[in-house]
């Protein structure tokens, strides 16, 4: 539901044609025309660019008061359809699209705009590109938010449908994962509108792990879902990590560099991150001290994920214990310095060898 204030059509319509016109290279020239008469498939928006050198394009604006991720395959064509020339140019609009839709847009080679500030306008002939930041959230939204990846529910949902290869039933989700039905049912709705599920004659699939993975990246980094605390091992990663392979009274599971390496190796790691149930308890456990200068021990506590990192572990060939595959490469895409380029490395390796790491 949208807020009393939010722009009506006409209104989105005004505030597309000024974006547009506003960052427009000096010399170029626009002018507007608000639903033209051009039959049935005319759009909501014509917008004509003129170049310094008299060269005409024309922009062919459909406005949408919402688009879900769901609804591209749709808006896509109808927005083609609406084109006449090969100097017409398609391009989406709303008061607000969210990220995910963007992208999506983009991967189509469609322009998009929305009254925000978002706007994304590619012409070949003649030549001109606009692109702007506006909004990560639509500010004219009433009520409880559409839905993110955010939280202990949502990570228990989004680990459980990573790490097993199957199609679900809600029941079955639940159990796999932990999660209550209201929060189970509340994901899959949210997953279902960005196109990261599909359901079918009562059960759920993934259609994309892997933009799965990157969307519950974005939303639930370990910096915001953990407490961490930087320490230094005097003897080295080395001897640090022989010290988790004994059983401990607590869980733990190590991430990042050190973690990956088990299934694709980057670089050697400098230091260990590793997950604990307490970073009081586990410091003293291992006689660590304390170092935010240099420290080859980052200790994870989570504080809004439960005990999710500690799902499906397994066993290093060293013997300690590491995360699973899909949380240590969020953990990487989230991380400091090269620890992104790593996330991708073991995302390609994860790619090839889904029967080593997704289970049945």
């Amino acid at each position: 539901m949208a807020t009393s204030d939010a722009p009506t059509a006409a209104e989105v319509a005004r505030i597309v044609a000024a974006s547009v016109r506003d960052r427009l290279p000096l010399g170029w020239k626009a002018t507007e025309t608000l639903e033209p008469k051009r039959g049935s498939l005319r759009p909501d928006l014509e917008i004509n660019l003129e170049a310094p050198d008299g060269r005409t394009a024309r922009l062919v604006i459909e406005i949408k008061q919402v688009l879900e991720r769901r609804d591209i395959g749709r808006i896509v064509e109808q927005s083609r359809s609406m084109t006449r020339s090969p100097t017409d140019v398609p391009v989406v609009s709303a008061r607000y699209l969210s990220t995910s839709v963007r992208e999506a847009l983009a991967e189509q080679g469609l322009s998009f705009v929305d009254a925000t500030g978002n706007i994304r306008i590619v012409v070949d002939t003649p030549a001109v590109f606009i692109s702007d930041r506006g909004e990560d959230r639509d500010p004219w939204r009433m009520g409880r938010p559409r839905g993110t990846l955010k939280g202990e529910p949502a990570a228990r949902v989004a680990r459980a449908l990573l790490d097993y290869g199957r199609d679900w039933t809600v029941r079955d989700l639940m159990a796999a994962s932990g999660s209550s039905s209201g929060a189970a049912y509340r994901v899959l709705e949210y997953l279902e509108r960005e196109e990261l599920i599909v359901k079918e004659d009562k059960r759920y699939r993934v259609t994309d792990w892997e933009r799965l993975l990157r969307a519950w990246s974005a939303d639930a980094s370990f910096q915001t879902t953990t407490r961490v605390m930087a320490f230094i091992e005097p003897r080295g990663v080395d001897y640090f990590l022989g010290k988790l392979t004994k059983e401990t009274k607590f869980p733990v599971a190590v991430t990042g560099s050190m973690a990956a390496k088990e299934w694709a190796t980057y670089a050697p790691a400098k230091a260990a991150y590793v997950y604990v149930s307490s970073i009081q308890e586990a410091a003293e456990k291992w006689v660590l001290r304390p170092n935010a200068a240099a420290p080859n021990v980052i200790l994870l506590e989570p504080k809004t994920v439960g005990d999710v990192p500690f799902v499906n572990t397994v066993r290093s060939q060293a013997g300690y214990p590491v995360a699973a595959p899909p949380q240590v490469a969020a953990d990487l895409l989230n991380g400091p310095g090269r620890e992104p380029a790593e996330g991708e490395y073991l995302i390609e390796w994860m790619k090839s060898n889904e029967e080593r790491w997704r289970r049945d």
